[in-house]
Parts: C-alpha cells; sequence; structure tokens
C-alpha cells in the first residue's frame, strides 16, 4: 500500500513538472514569435501613418517604466511634424488583469479630480484581449495576454490621428490572444 502510494505520489510529481516544462517551452515559443520592441515593421507603420519615408523615422531602445523592453520612435528630419512615439512592452505576470485595474484606478483619479467625462479611458472595440484609449495621456493601453502594450503618441497629430498610429502600432505587436483563466 505505502509503494503504491509513493510511486503514485511521484508519478504526480513527475506528471507536474512535464506539464510546466511543456507549458514553459510552448510560453517561450509564443514569446520568440512576438514582435521586438524596436521592430522595422512598426516603423513602417509609423511612417505611412506620419506620411514621410521610412528611411526618416529614427529608432531607439529604452527601458520601460516598470523595466520592460521599450522603444523610441522619432522623426528627425520634419521637427515640424515629427511625431514622438514610446511603446513599452511589459511581460510580467498576469497582463490582462494588470489592464483592467489600470483603467479602474485611472477612472477613479477622473473622478476624484473632476476631470470631466472626456477624460475616462475610451474603450476600443476589437484590439487585443482589451484596449484603452487615455485621451489626456496620449496614451493607448492594450494586451494580448502575454504582454501588456503601452503606446504613447505626442506631436502635431490631434486626438483621433493619434488614437490610430497607436491602434495601427498596437496590432504589430499584439501576438496570439491568450485569455486568462
Amino acid at each position: 500500500m505505502a509503494a503504491s502510494l509513493l510511486l503514485g505520489m511521484t508519478l504526480s510529481v513527475a506528471a507536474c513538472g512535464s506539464s510546466a516544462d511543456d507549458a514553459q517551452r510552448a510560453s517561450s515559443g509564443h514569446a520568440r514569435s512576438l514582435t521586438p520592441a524596436c521592430s522595422a515593421r512598426a516603423g513602417d507603420v509609423l511612417a505611412r501613418a506620419a506620411a514621410v519615408p521610412a528611411d526618416e523615422v529614427v529608432t531607439s531602445g529604452l527601458v520601460a517604466p516598470g523595466g520592460g523592453a521599450g522603444c523610441r520612435y522619432t522623426m528627425v528630419r520634419h521637427p515640424g511634424r515629427a511625431l514622438h512615439v514610446i511603446v513599452g512592452l511589459d511581460s510580467a505576470p498576469q497582463a490582462y488583469y494588470r489592464l483592467e485595474r489600470e483603467v479602474v484606478e485611472y477612472g477613479q483619479n477622473v473622478i476624484w479630480d473632476h476631470q470631466g467625462e472626456g477624460a475616462y479611458p475610451r474603450h476600443i472595440p476589437n484590439l487585443g484581449l482589451d484596449a484603452d484609449w487615455f485621451r489626456n495621456e496620449r496614451q493607448l493601453v492594450t494586451t494580448d495576454g502575454v504582454r501588456l502594450i503601452t503606446i504613447t503618441v505626442s506631436g502635431p497629430a490631434q486626438g483621433d490621428a493619434r488614437e490610430r498610429i497607436a491602434e495601427d502600432l498596437a496590432r504589430v505587436y499584439l501576438g496570439r490572444l491568450i485569455a486568462p483563466r
């Protein structure tokens, strides 16, 4: 009896380790297929949105708030029309829940600061698992369930144009959607 119990526990532990290893391999394979922070494809999308040649978009890597990978995109030859975009990719656990918490907390601050209804995060349908545009911050936040993607757009583009640029860029960075459990 004790031997069969010990054998059962050993097989259970081995199976758990195997499942964890399989999940880690699958996760790392998924991570390898994700777009890096400084991406030529993202630079091309930004160039089209700003109506400038792709070679005029300069990229520089950075560490995003929270320690994740990030990239700054700038157009240097067009100072009057220069868009400045910062992309932050945060791969810490529970990206979806952290996005939801950020939206709720920001909304609470809108109420407490009496900023008015226009300051609330605006939901963007059909972008990642969830996505919101924070107008006052000129920032879009979305997730594919693996990474929290934050895109900040500044420069001469106005409200809706900034949001469209951020949405186009977000589509470059979103991987396969993995719903939270």
